[in-house]
C-alpha cells in the first residue's frame, strides 16, 4: 500500500475530525488523462457525497483531463448514478499475462 500511494501523482482524501473517512487515488498527467486507481469511502461515511466530493476534486485538480477508471464489481452501478459514462473500449492485461502476437 505504501508503494500505491507512493507512486500516484493525485490524491485526495476525505476528513471528519482526525479521522480520515475517504480517499481517491490517481495518475494524472493534467492534460489528456486521469486514472482514478482507487476510491475508498468508510462504510459509516457512504451515502452521504464524500465519493462523489472526492471524485469532483480530483476531476478539478486533473485540470482538463478526462478520468478514466476501472470499477470494482461492487461499486459498478454506483459510478452512472453519479454521472460517469460506461466506456466500451477497454482492456486489460494482468500482470501474470504475456502479449501474445495477432
Amino acid at each position: 500500500m505504501r508503494t500505491m500511494l507512493a507512486n500516484a501523482n493525485l490524491v485526495v482524501t476525505a476528513w471528519d475530525a482526525d479521522a480520515m473517512v475517504g480517499i481517491a487515488r490517481s495518475l494524472s498527467d493534467f492534460a489528456y488523462a486521469t486514472y482514478l486507481s482507487d476510491l475508498a469511502v468508510r462504510r459509516s461515511y457512504q451515502r452521504r457525497g464524500v465519493g462523489k466530493a472526492l471524485i469532483a476534486r480530483i476531476q478539478q485538480e486533473g485540470g482538463a483531463a478526462r478520468i478514466i477508471l476501472l470499477a470494482a464489481p461492487a461499486a459498478a452501478d454506483y459510478y452512472p448514478r453519479i454521472g460517469l459514462r460506461r466506456h466500451d473500449s477497454a482492456w486489460c492485461l494482468w500482470p501474470d499475462e504475456a502479449v501474445t502476437a495477432p
